[in-house]
Parts: structure tokens; C-alpha cells; sequence
């Protein structure tokens, strides 16, 4: 979807690789305020490149 790295992903939610990829192996469910960007990452995709540029 986004095709960016995990690595990259991390930085830009400001987590570990490992919590991406609990969260994609469905070991952990992102909570709170990451769980909202998520959503809303899902709904407008293009959202990313504005969080990342910060």
C-alpha cells in the first residue's frame, strides 16, 4: 500500500521494528493515538507523506 520499509514506518510513527511487526503479525493491536494515525492512514494513504516529512 504504502511500500515503504518497516524501518521507515517505524521512524515515522516513532516506534520500534519490532512493534511494526507485532502489529503485522497480529501478536499486538496498536493502541491510543498510533491506532488513530493508523486509521487514518488506511483511509487517506496519502496522509503518510506529509507525517513522514515531519
Amino acid at each position: 500500500m504504502l511500500k515503504v520499509t518497516q524501518a521507515e514506518f517505524a521512524a515515522t510513527m516513532g516506534v520500534s521494528v519490532d512493534t511494526i511487526k507485532s502489529w503485522e503479525s497480529k501478536r499486538r493491536n496498536p493502541a491510543g493515538l498510533a491506532a488513530k494515525v493508523l486509521a487514518t492512514i488506511k483511509d487517506n494513504p496519502q496522509i503518510y507523506s506529509s507525517l513522514a516529512a515531519h
